[in-house]
């Protein structure tokens, strides 16, 4: 893990007025540029809200899943090189877009309510389902890849699956987007989505958790053969409940090696790995030190809840 030195202060801020639409535009990119997570940080924020990120140094380095961002404007060039585009060639009415690798989720710290977001492809695997290419078959072939019939009859699908979960992790529902479609009696109508289409999240209800999945028709030992990316842009979420106050939340020091503190606040802490899992959770006086001594080196996220409200803050361990 890259040692980085950190300073963020996530504030979640909740009333019944509360609205938010997450564009990117307050991400720097010099013009068409993209970040995939190389710099080895684990994450981005973007409008307060944390955008989790695995990039595995290895064999020269790629990106292993989650978020990234973009405001590249590339629909011609073909292959992974080009993994940072959208297929609409531009953001959503906007520059600034995040583009998603394989899965990921978001955790906004206290329930929301999404009410909606635009989606696309992204330029990779556009181009994949609409030529084909050495791994992903041409979408309405009968063939895959190989050249071989694949079962499917052409009639061949890329979704996206959009989960919302509640404060407990349970499911709330599930909304299935189309970033392509071959399933139609008329061919004519077959589409790969290469324009931002809004979608309505609202049935989702009160969420603290949105989970997105892909799927497709191509697929081998359980495995996409699509490239399972795909982009996002315009989050709207509004508040689910009343929080008295604002809360900003410090880590010192930042990074850490066996302790860190969060000076006088006082609540309940939990940390998270970046893939949501629970590695520690107490409740802590003022200026008391928690112990990061068993934590493996690496990025991880912090939650304060107390009387006056939640924040949440990313920290690194050493």
């Amino acid at each position: 893990m890259k040692k980085i030195v950190l300073a963020i202060g996530l504030v979640v801020s909740v009333t019944k007025t509360t609205a938010q639409t997450i564009t990117f535009e307050d991400l720097n990119l010099t013009p068409n540029s993209g970040w995939n997570g190389s710099d080895l940080t684990g994450f981005f924020t973007s409008n307060s809200q944390i955008f989790t990120n695995v990039y595995y140094p290895d064999f020269g380095g790629y990106w292993g899943n989650g978020w990234g961002y973009s405001n590249k404007t590339d629909i011609t060039t073909a292959g992974y090189t080009n993994e940072l585009s959208s297929f609409a060639g531009s953001g959503s009415n906007s520059a600034n877009y995040a583009i998603c690798y394989s899965s990921a989720y978001l955790d906004f710290g206290v329930e929301r309510i999404v009410t909606s977001a635009d989606f696309t492809n992204n330029t990779f695997a556009g181009i994949s389902m609409r030529d084909g290419d050495a791994y992903g078959k041409q979408f309405g072939s009968v063939n895959g890849a190989n050249g071989l019939p694949d079962g499917t009859n052409g009639e061949d699908f890329f979704r996206l699956n959009i989960i919302g979960r509640d404060a407990d992790s349970l499911v709330t529902d599930t909304i299935v987007f189309y970033l392509a479609d071959f399933r139609f009696a008329d061919n004519a109508l077959d589409y790969i989505q290469n324009t931002w289409q809004n979608v309505n999240l609202s049935s989702l209800g009160e969420i603290r958790y949105l989970s997105f999945e892909l799927e497709s028709s191509d697929v081998s030992g359980g495995y996409l053969n699509t490239p399972a990316y795909f982009a996002m842009d315009n989050l709207n979420l509004s508040s689910a409940g009343i929080v008295e106050k604002e809360l900003t939340v410090s880590v010192y020091p930042n990074p850490s090696t066996d302790f860190i503190s969060l000076g006088n606040q006082t609540g309940v802490v939990r940390i998270l790995s970046l893939d949501g899992k629970l590695q520690l959770e107490k409740v802590i006086s003022a200026n008391e030190q928690i112990s990061t001594s068993e934590l493996n080196s690496g990025t991880y996220l912090l939650e304060l809840q107390s009387n006056e409200g939640t924040g949440r803050v990313a920290f690194v361990k050493n």
